[in-house]
């Protein structure tokens, strides 16, 4: 006995170092990977014929030939953690096949050529034989856009706006593939449907004429979004590559809301920056929904705004997970408590549900039966247990989104070893904690009556299955997890000695 278990420990220390191996050299590789592409970056061709502007928090290149922004880069939001260089929304990258840019215009004139008329810190006014562009950055993450016709007698066309995007995700610094799982494509603000989204390879072709509305490019922490006015009709459109160049497209062209108008000057407002809900409700109606808050959003907002503000109390975005995953606990006390009350009794007569099976398990008529007798008696209802945790369970997976979509925990330290609640644990030390809370919550569950040998052998090694998996989820999520494990195990314990499920 005792060398199978010095085995165990062993294949489990080997799977351990692996592990850790495997992880950190995958990080230091994500790291060099983005440290050469900031560095390619700086250095690059269409940065050194860009013309920048920048205020405290964004930085904007400009093509000056022709008008079109063509990088973006988030001054407060470094693309790793120390970084000089900040996340890039609009921008070209030839090693990684990304590409991402915006253009304005009037649909009359195309391929103008402009030269720079006038630059300031913040602003930069282009000009052309027709047109006369001015580009500038407002409100922290916003680029206001002002086409002006000049010297032309016939109508220029209407005013346009459009992004073009390749499928490629943008290397921002973010880790495992609870990121890369995160929705990357483009969501339309229509009156039919507030939020409209559709991946890129979903897109096909689609088209919405709406007073006012948007278009955004969402992707995980960041996004860029077309806002428009109510004083306009704007006909959205999103539609998949033409050609070999591989480039989304989607944005829209603007009606006067009655007749006929000879434009002569349209200005265009765009929002480049952090998804940040206090912003983004701030910015334009329903803006916000660009966070993907899942299934239960009616639930996640509330949260979301819940935690932001048991933080601006703590000043520590770990303590206030815990605090947020205590509280839903302690709302749900009551619920909860009813199903492991009932999960206690159950708990309790399995040595007499043991021995009944054992007396009739040839007779399955008999067998019934007596255990119905036995729940009747006894007062135990084998579902018990169930429904009243399935009331709770839309809370968690709301919190489970709020957590994963929340920019605020990109870099943000807890405590000890977790200096970035956005990443993975790096010593693994809350998924193995994870594991051992959901070891002794297997062991304190009532065995179901005619268990299969096969299902109870799964949930013995499922602790172990979770444990991987969440090796690689941030460790922001994982840590919601621990807390909600360890809290429910202690409410579990106390309930189930309360029944006597449990000798005291």
């Amino acid at each position: 006995m005792t060398t199978r278990y010095l085995y165990l420990v062993f294949v489990a220390l080997f799977a351990y170092l692996l592990f850790f191996s495997y992880t950190s050299e995958q990080k230091q590789s994500k790291e060099e990977s983005l440290s050469k592409v900031s560095a390619n970056y700086k250095d690059s061709e269409l940065i050194r014929n860009s013309v920048l502007i920048q205020n405290d928090s964004l930085e904007i290149y400009v093509d000056p030939a022709s008008g079109n922004v063509v990088s973006s880069s988030l001054k407060k939001y470094p693309l790793t953690k120390g970084a000089d260089t900040g996340v890039r929304v609009f921008g070209k990258d030839v090693s990684v096949g990304f590409e991402f840019y915006l253009k304005t215009g009037f649909t009359g004139l195309t391929n103008e050529e402009y030269k720079v008329e006038n630059k300031g810190d913040d602003f930069i006014v282009l000009s052309s034989g027709f047109v006369k562009k001015k580009i500038s950055i407002v409100n922290d993450y916003e680029l206001l856009i002002k086409d002006d016709v000049v010297n032309q007698n016939s109508s220029p066309g209407r005013p346009y706006a459009a992004m073009y995007r390749t499928d490629e995700r943008a290397l921002d610094g973010d880790d495992g593939f609870i990121s890369n799982s995160s929705f990357l494509g483009v969501a339309f603000n229509t009156e039919d449907d507030p939020y409209d989204s559709y991946r890129f390879r979903s897109i096909d072709s689609q088209e919405f004429k709406e007073q006012g509305g948007w278009v955004a490019l969402i992707q995980k922490y960041f996004m860029a979004a077309l806002i428009g006015s109510k004083d306009y009709y704007y006909a959205y459109f999103a539609r998949e590559p033409a050609n070999q160049n591989g480039l989304y497209s989607f944005g829209y062209s603007v009606d006067p809301l009655s007749g006929y108008l000879e434009y002569e000057s349209f200005t265009h407002r765009v929002f480049v920056g952090p998804k940040t809900r206090e912003d983004l409700l701030k910015r334009a109606p329903d803006l916000e929904l660009a966070i993907d808050m899942g299934w239960f959003w009616f639930l996640a907002q509330p949260l979301s705004s819940l935690l932001n503000f048991i933080n601006s109390f703590v000043g520590n975005w770990g303590v206030s997970i815990i605090i947020l995953t205590a509280l839903i606990k302690i709302l749900f006390w009551p619920l909860t408590g009813m199903g492991f009350r009932s999960m206690g009794k159950m708990r309790a007569i399995t040595p007499e549900l043991k021995s009944i099976q054992d007396r009739y398990k040839n007779d399955r008529q008999k067998l019934s039966s007596e255990m119905m007798a036995l729940y009747k008696r006894e007062g135990v209802n084998p579902l018990g247990g169930c429904f009243p945790l399935l009331a709770s369970f839309p809370f968690f997976i709301a919190l489970f989104f709020v957590l994963r979509e929340s920019l605020e925990l990109r870099h943000a330290p807890f405590a000890f070893w977790l200096t970035d609640l956005s990443a993975p644990d790096p010593f693994f030390v809350l998924p193995l904690v994870m594991a051992l809370l959901m070891f002794l919550t297997t062991k304190l569950n009532p065995t179901p009556p005619n268990a299969d040998p096969t299902q109870m052998m799964v949930m013995k090694f499922m602790p172990v299955g979770i444990s991987i998996i969440f090796i690689f989820f941030p460790s922001g999520l994982v840590l919601y997890s621990v807390a909600n494990s360890g809290i429910q195990l202690i409410q579990q314990t106390l309930l189930y000695r309360e029944v006597g499920g449990l000798k005291n």
